[in-house]
């Protein structure tokens, strides 16, 4: 693998600026904070193809997030009560204006269903929110109300989110719900997959429960760059590659390692090559060293929680289309942090959800 800076940097220890001086993964959660800022993010959903529920504002300029405030150490907090109040934080911070949003399970279990989801939420203009498979929370149904939020897209079987929620969703107001759901976790990434714009560059992670972290890490730069995200299936590679195929992929990243997405998978994908790390915080950064060489800004990073239990947050997170880092509490996600922060500089920094930065 071609070694990048921030891997050459892995032995730093402390953290260049004052405001990165304390930054764990806590169990509680704070509430969401913002500094104030001028200007925002403008999304415009691209409904081609025409995605499965109806998108009254196809083609319409919506606010998004606040654009950084271009001063260094500026921090942003987006967390709730549980994943579930951290999941509208992030909704009310990077899309206060969804005519849509995209429904997945908050269970731990169903993490993988929707995997996917970020990349086509983004370009729907629509955040990620969180439901259990026989309830829409009292979070989740504050933010759908009050924004007035006239479709929703279900993302997973209905192991996930039950026969149910359709009707628990228009009790709340909603006009128009669709699903998509494929036989099992690699068909569901397919099926999220054939809404993407096309483009000629895609991504491609492990669809194991030991690997599903490294899709995590991608979701942020594929939404930002309009690009499918798909699982690879060891077994049954093929469909993979052809599902990118067809979106106009002519590249892949895949993310991670050999032990995660097996050589003979990797050459049934579009001119594969790999972004992998020594483990899931180095393949991380690895991933987000890729997407500035793809356009995006290293000075806008997002800082999700990357140990079990608390990967949902980022899931989450995806569809703002920022730089990822992972964080754990081992000295080799602190090292992958500092490192970046040491080649790159300190400008807007997101904490997610049990991330905990502290001056």
């Amino acid at each position: 693998m071609t070694r990048t800076p921030i891997h050459r940097s892995r032995t730093a220890r402390a953290l260049p600026v004052a405001l990165l001086a304390a930054l764990t993964l806590v169990v509680g959660s704070a509430p969401a904070t913002a500094a104030p800022q001028a200007g925002s993010e403008t999304l415009t959903p691209l409904c081609s193809p025409a995605p499965p529920v109806q998108h009254p504002g196809c083609g319409t300029a919506h606010r998004g997030a606040p654009l950084p405030s271009g001063t260094p150490n500026e921090v942003v907090r987006l967390a709730g009560a549980d994943r579930f109040a951290t999941a509208v934080a992030v909704a009310e911070h990077g899309f206060p204006e969804a005519d849509v949003a995209v429904l997945v399970s908050g269970a731990d279990r169903h993490l993988v269903d929707a995997l996917s989801a970020g990349p086509l939420a983004r370009s729907l203009a629509a955040p990620v929110l969180l439901a259990t498979r026989d309830e829409v929370p009292a979070a989740t149904a504050a933010y759908l109300r009050e924004h007035a939020v006239r479709s929703v897209l279900l993302v997973g079987g209905e192991d996930a989110l039950s026969t149910s929620t359709p009707d628990r969703l228009r009790a709340l107001g909603i006009g128009d719900v669709q699903r998509i759901a494929g036989a099992d976790r690699y068909a569901t990434s397919r099926a999220v997959a054939a809404f993407m714009p096309t483009a000629t560059h895609a991504w491609a992670a492990s669809g194991e429960d030991a690997h599903l972290v490294d899709a995590l890490a991608a979701a942020g730069p594929a939404a930002r760059l309009g690009e499918a995200l798909v699982l690879v299936d060891d077994a049954d590679p093929v469909p993979a590659g052809a599902a990118l195929r067809a979106r106009g992929a002519t590249s892949t990243t895949v993310v991670g390692g050999p032990e995660g997405v097996l050589p003979e998978a990797l050459a049934t994908l579009p001119t594969p090559h790999r972004a992998e790390g020594a483990d899931r915080f180095g393949t991380a950064a690895a991933v987000a060293v890729e997407s500035l060489q793809r356009g995006l800004p290293a000075q806008d990073l997002l800082l999700a929680p990357g140990l079990s239990g608390h990967l949902v947050d980022a899931l989450a997170a995806g569809p703002l289309g920022r730089t990822t880092l992972l964080v754990g509490d081992d000295q080799s996600a602190r090292d992958v942090v500092e490192a970046w922060f040491e080649t790159y500089g300190a400008g807007r920094t997101t904490a997610v959800g049990a991330v905990e930065i502290a001056s």
